[in-house]
């Protein structure tokens, strides 16, 4: 690597770690990799919770028009030739072309349902894996004029992978703190909340507006409307403010 690479290395790696906003680290991660390995689009998708249908959830893209895109990956998630990095207890780098021949991957329904609809065709995805545990993935997309990834690219998101792998790790442990589940344990318990209005409300405690969580549970805002309508029924409190007072209880 020249010096400049190194430099905007060491920058990249700085902001992980000292940006403190998570959401916000994120969307700021992709956008200072592209300047180092140039891609088309750049997203993170982080690891669904135990007992999902998938294995992967909530998509930040940049730019952020490909989120739609995710969306759709991740409906068709179990068919993707891929799929196998995400359930090895390290993390993996590696390119679609490696996996498939672009004759092959034009054939799937993976690449017709999202690559293509989207003039992309090249990919490097990057598994964030800690002491065993899978975090999310990292997926850098290009158009075909654009070119494959390189085996020096490559090497540039290796350099990057222990650090994220840790700041993740950490971000997940900071969620699954026992204090935070055994209140939202007694909340659930005291205001007999179903497990979906559970979910909605530990998403309006994280601050997420209605359309982030009608985007995320795939679900129309009519029907977020009367979970929120049952929640302040149930809670006792008139609307989100209401019930970000009864998260300090």
């Amino acid at each position: 690597m020249d010096k400049n690479t190194v430099l905007a290395l060491n920058n990249v790696i700085y902001q992980i770690y000292n940006t403190e906003e998570f959401e916000e680290m994120k969307k700021n991660l992709l956008i200072s990799v592209s300047t180092l390995v140039p891609n088309a689009c750049g997203s993170i998708l982080m690891a669904a919770d135990s007992g999902s249908e998938t294995l992967l959830c909530d998509p930040v893209c940049f730019p952020e028009r490909f989120v739609e895109m995710e969306k759709r990956y991740m409906l068709l998630e179990k068919r993707d030739y891929g799929r196998w990095i995400m359930q090895r207890k390290q993390t993996t780098i590696i390119t679609a072309s490696s996996m498939m021949s672009d004759e092959e991957r034009r054939c799937t329904e993976l690449y017709r349902a999202c690559f293509s609809p989207f003039g992309l065709h090249y990919s490097v995805d990057m598994t964030i894996v800690h002491k065993g545990e899978f975090l999310g993935v990292i997926a850098l997309y290009r158009r075909e004029d654009e070119g494959d990834f390189t085996e020096d690219e490559i090497f540039i998101m290796e350099n990057l992978s222990d650090h994220l792998n840790v700041r993740f790790y950490n971000e997940q442990k900071k969620r699954e703190n026992p204090a935070n589940k055994n209140h939202m344990g007694f909340l659930i318990k005291k205001y007999g909340l179903t497990a979906r209005e559970a979910e909605i409300l530990r998403m309006v405690f994280s601050e997420k507006t209605n359309g982030e969580i009608c985007s995320e549970l795939y679900i129309s805002n009519n029907t977020l409307k009367k979970h929120l309508q049952n929640i302040y029924r149930k809670t006792g409190v008139p609307n989100r403010i209401g019930l970000m007072g009864i998260s300090c209880l």
